[in-house]
């Protein structure tokens, strides 16, 4: 999946939050003060999401569209880094687990967990 950009996730951010169907009027409503986009440029990024499947439109009004987003912000976190991880191979998975680990940002207890998680899904398999 293609990583969305510190723009558009600007625009995720705000569709995620609503927790409803929105239209680009309500996606210009709500961004932060210092963001000071166009009409044209909200739904130039809002089409980008569509053809890139994180967005579909739900619902159409005269010319008003109604966005959902496909996932939901942990769901796509999930994909990015999953995908960044397939990207660099299991050297950077081990990495990442002991610089945690040397961190104290992860405790054996959880280790043993994700010792015992891989070895059964390894028998799912």
């Amino acid at each position: 999946m293609q990583k969305i950009t510190e723009s558009e996730m600007i625009i995720m951010d705000i569709i995620w939050s609503a927790n409803d169907k929105v239209t680009s009027a309500y996606v210009l409503d709500h961004l932060p003060k210092e963001v000071r986009w166009k009409t044209t440029t909200v739904t130039t990024f809002l089409s980008r999401l569509t053809g890139r499947g994180i967005l579909t439109i739900v619902e159409k009004h005269g010319r008003s569209n109604y966005y959902l987003p496909t996932m939901t912000k942990e769901e796509y976190a999930l994909l990015v880094t999953r995908d960044a991880m397939l990207e660099t191979g299991i050297g950077a998975i081990k990495r990442l687990i002991s610089s945690l680990y040397k961190s104290n940002d992860i405790s054996k207890k959880n280790i043993s967990s994700l010792k015992e998680w891989l070895s059964e899904e390894g028998y799912k398999k």
